[in-house]
């Protein structure tokens, strides 16, 4: 294993409540109905494009891209950072592991909440630097080849089903966060016991 990578929204941090918040702002404030609690647990994790078609029929996925970056920091309140992320990062750099955020969420706003949590990667690859975003292995192999490693030679910790699909699709092995996986964690701690994740 020479990389990790890692999804950003329910490993990293927790931003669920934010992205509710900000498609219901965004909503409101473009004239769209509100995104019920249900809606949004049905589609969280999709990419911008899947919310133009399930939210902002009417716009763009450049215009939604800018209307999230607006939208975002006025619900930063409701962000949580995992405390284990940042100090996890600095380790596995350390070993002369490669380290890399793989995320459906925009790179220009995933920069922004990466600043915000003062956490740092290798590589950051977002849902509209690729052709497809996940569950499609676009990125994960774009973060692969960035990083200089074959998708053997790396490892995709993330939480949902999007992840699980895009990591099986590239050939990347995956470690579920409070998910099922190759492997399955529960805290980002354990991922310090790499010899773990050996195969």
């Amino acid at each position: 294993m020479r990389a990790v990578l890692f999804d950003l929204d329910g490993v990293l941090i927790d931003s669920y409540r934010v992205w509710f918040h900000v498609l219901n702002g965004v909503a409101t404030g473009q004239g769209y109905p509100a995104v019920s609690a249900e809606q949004f647990r049905a589609t969280w994790g999709q990419g911008v494009e899947a919310d133009v078609r399930s939210f902002f029929p009417r716009h763009t996925v450049p215009e939604v891209e800018r209307l999230y970056d607006a939208e975002y920091p006025r619900h930063l309140a409701h962000l949580t950072v995992d405390p284990e992320a940042a100090p996890l990062l600095a380790a596995l750099g350390s070993r002369g592991l490669g380290t890399a955020v793989v995320t459906n969420t925009p790179a220009p706003l995933t920069r922004r909440i990466l600043a915000h949590g003062k956490l740092q990667a290798d590589v950051l690859v977002g849902g509209t630097d690729v052709p497809l975003p996940k569950p499609a292995p676009d990125m994960v192999l774009r973060a692969c080849e960035l990083l200089g490693v074959g998708p053997q030679e790396a490892i995709l910790v993330g939480d949902s089903r999007y992840d699980r699909e895009a990591a099986r699709a590239a050939g990347v092995r995956f470690v579920g966060f409070r998910t099922e996986g190759d492997e399955r964690i529960e805290s980002l701690r354990e991922l310090r016991g790499l010899a773990a994740l050996e195969p």
